[in-house]
């Protein structure tokens, strides 16, 4: 399929899979003039609410796959875990960004973590194994994360192993079945993540650096720009611009990465998508991640983004949503902080689970920490 056509205002763009990424992608592609179809097993995906048209099944239905199909010209994906099969049956007729390619890569960590070994991209320490029986080859210390191979997210198979013992007294890693990366814990003084965007001619812009601090491996707190010096940032978006171009889909994309406690850069992960710790790019940059996944996907111009303000976003976890809400504390934040809120629209509230976020702009980056550490405070669970 051709993929370096224009593809007109006015046309059909799909989603595939409609979360808060397909819902601001959506929300982007409106603006710009396309229409929308959405593909969402859950009948009340955000992404929905501003769909010209929403298909609802399990994404292995070839008679929705055929439909969804003929109802779009372009298609995009906000999830890396959508089968690939779909993907690569959907871009044998219409265009697909990023495509299976890159999408197979992010689906399983072994195949990534080879695929940046291969290419001599700086990376933790690891071993894959296809089951606990291959525990003993491990042959660095610990204490060690434990990943999934594939289907992990948000913390989810993943568990932090001290000794042997951990391994197994812990029941959940022990019923697991499915192959696994055990990577060494790395002694990092920051997590930060670089999303780029990339088109069919390898035209590449990099968003600066932004520093994310996880709970439990849930994203919780990003700050724009990261907190490292000019040299570091540079490099980080160096790194992650080769990973991006080595891949060799175009997309947005988001890199994430540790700095260690002597700065040095390890690849962490490769999304091959907008990334939640993008979202301030929306308030905060002349073109947002999701602006650039319409331009890229429609075979419109890449172009720089300029940075407006600093920001701190704040992630609203299922556990803090019903706090949040409250009449008396959302008055307190809205009426006191410099607060902008982002609330998903999702239906079913559970603990950890991203039901929105505030991010905070327009102020010294130490004022919009402080204002985002008050917030949290009357979020939090008590």
């Amino acid at each position: 399929m051709n993929k370096s056509s224009i593809i007109p205002i006015g046309s059909t763009l799909g989603m595939i899979a409609g979360g808060q990424i397909g819902g601001f992608f959506t929300e982007a592609a409106l603006r710009m003039g396309y229409k929308i179809s959405v593909w969402d097993p859950d009948i009340n995906a955000p992404a929905k609410r501003l769909a010209t048209n929403s298909f609802t099944g399990d994404f292995k239905n070839k008679d929705l796959e055929s439909k969804f199909e003929k109802s779009v010209s372009a298609v995009s994906i906000e999830w890396e875990n959508v089968p690939s099969n779909l993907i690569k049956n959907l871009e044998k007729n219409i265009v697909v960004k990023p495509g299976s390619k890159s999408l197979s890569l992010a689906q399983d960590r072994i195949k990534e973590k080879t695929f940046l070994m291969k290419n001599e991209f700086p990376i933790t320490e690891h071993l894959g194994i296809n089951s606990l029986n291959e525990i003993t080859k491990v042959s660095f210390g610990f204490p060690w994360i434990i990943k999934t191979a594939t289907l992990g997210y948000d913390g989810h198979g993943q568990w932090y192993i001290k000794n042997i013992e951990d391994v197994y007294n812990t029941s959940s890693l022990q019923s697991n079945e499915t192959p696994m990366v055990v990577e060494k814990v790395v002694e990092y003084k920051c997590e930060l993540s670089v999303v780029i965007a990339i088109d069919d001619n390898q035209n590449l812009i990099a968003y600066p650096p932004t520093e994310n601090i996880h709970e439990n491996g849930i994203l919780k707190m990003s700050i724009s720009p990261a907190r490292i010096s000019n040299q570091i940032k540079n490099n980080a978006v160096d790194l992650a611009s080769n990973v991006i171009k080595s891949i060799g889909d175009p997309g947005v994309f988001c890199v994430e990465m540790f700095l260690t406690k002597d700065d040095n850069l390890l690849v962490n992960e490769i999304a091959p998508r907008p990334h939640n710790s993008g979202h301030h790019t929306i308030d905060v940059f002349t073109i947002s991640q999701y602006e650039h996944q319409v331009r890229i996907l429609t075979g419109l111009p890449v172009k720089p983004p300029v940075m407006l303000s600093e920001s701190v976003l704040l992630n609203v976890l299922g556990d803090e949503f019903t706090n949040l809400i409250n009449n008396e504390n959302i008055i307190k934040i809205l009426k006191s902080l410099d607060a902008k809120l982002y609330l998903y629209g999702k239906t079913s509230v559970r603990p950890g689970r991203k039901m929105g976020h505030i991010l905070f702009c327009g102020l010294p980056l130490k004022d919009l920490i402080g204002q985002a550490q008050i917030c949290q405070e009357l979020m939090s669970v008590k």
